[in-house]
């Protein structure tokens, strides 16, 4: 009777156990199982491994990380004849290559593709966000994380065949050039000049996050000159016109000792100013490591301009 009691009672443990487990398992089954990212194949239809990154596509014998059956090389195309089946968070496909049947993944589960339909062309991309740069003004990059410069407006894991050249800082201000372009990852990109470095940033993402906002100039006017163009912080050049070189001196005057010169296009960063002094804007500026004052025109005749 104490063994069929005890049984009872073992029993009844097992199931209780059982009852907390499952529920998690399957749980946890149904979040690794989760695929978010958009399934762009479909049954019946020809598609290609991407030739971004240009790597093979494994073929393996089931959905997930079963055995390798093959291979499907950068560019190969195959029909698919099953699926979608989501594993490990990711779409797996059951294709036909050259005659070799097997399942292979569609992407990362997140934003790169690994295959893309054939002879298909993909809905043009949908720039959301409202434009407030605007070419011919100045804009800046909102506080906190750089923005990035490309050699062309896009992302390559979006299809654009676009590089990284650089990158603007939290509050770096630029110039706009041109644009905006409508991105392949479906954000504004315009054309800047970070000093003197071209390239394409974005202006932001979705229906209303900016990464980047318009700066309006609020330059002093001395006595006796224009409105400066030049911003503490900023970068400058000398101007092309009349080609000729600009000194730097110990102190804001035409009579400071001269430490040394920009020549015309010399770029130099904006440490300090303005100055208003004998009738211009006096900069302290650094040259190729020189520190010095200049001046930034005389009269209505501009000396210095912004590159940013």
């Amino acid at each position: 009777m104490r063994y069929v009691a005890k049984f009872a009672l073992l029993s009844l443990t097992i199931l209780v156990v059982l009852a907390a487990v499952v529920p998690a398992l399957a749980g946890h089954a149904e979040q690794y199982n989760n695929c978010t990212q958009p399934a762009r194949l479909s049954v019946g239809m020809t598609g290609r491994v991407t030739l971004y990154p240009y790597l093979p596509n494994t073929l393996r014998n089931a959905p997930g990380y079963g055995a390798k059956i093959g291979s499907i090389p950068a560019g190969g195309t195959f029909t698919v004849v099953g699926g979608p089946q989501c594993v490990s968070g990711i779409y797996w496909w059951q294709v036909n290559y050259n005659g070799l049947v097997g399942w292979t993944g569609e992407g990362n589960g997140y934003t790169t593709y690994w295959l893309e339909p054939y002879g298909w062309t993909p809905p043009p991309p949908i720039c959301a966000l409202q434009n407030r740069l605007y070419i011919g003004g100045y804009g800046r990059v909102t506080p906190g994380l750089p923005n990035v410069l490309r050699s062309a407006p896009g992302t390559n894991s979006t299809g654009s065949n676009s590089v990284v050249i650089g990158e603007i800082p939290g509050g770096g201000i630029f110039s706009v050039v041109d644009g905006p372009q409508c991105g392949s990852d479906g954000r504004w990109w315009w054309y800047v000049n970070y000093n003197g470095t071209l390239g394409w940033t974005p202006e932001g993402e979705g229906s209303s996050t900016y990464w980047t906002e318009p700066y309006v100039q609020t330059g002093t006017t001395c006595p006796g000159f224009v409105t400066s163009r030049l911003v503490k912080g900023g970068y400058g050049r000398v101007t092309l016109w009349p080609n000729l070189p600009n000194r730097l001196r110990e102190f804001p005057s035409y009579q400071g000792f001269v430490i040394g010169s920009v020549p015309a296009g010399g770029g130099f960063a904006v440490l300090d100013g303005p100055n208003c002094a004998q009738n211009t804007a006096w900069w302290l500026v650094n040259y190729n490591g020189v520190v010095g004052w200049t001046a930034e025109g005389s009269g209505s005749q501009y000396w210095l301009e912004p590159t940013y």
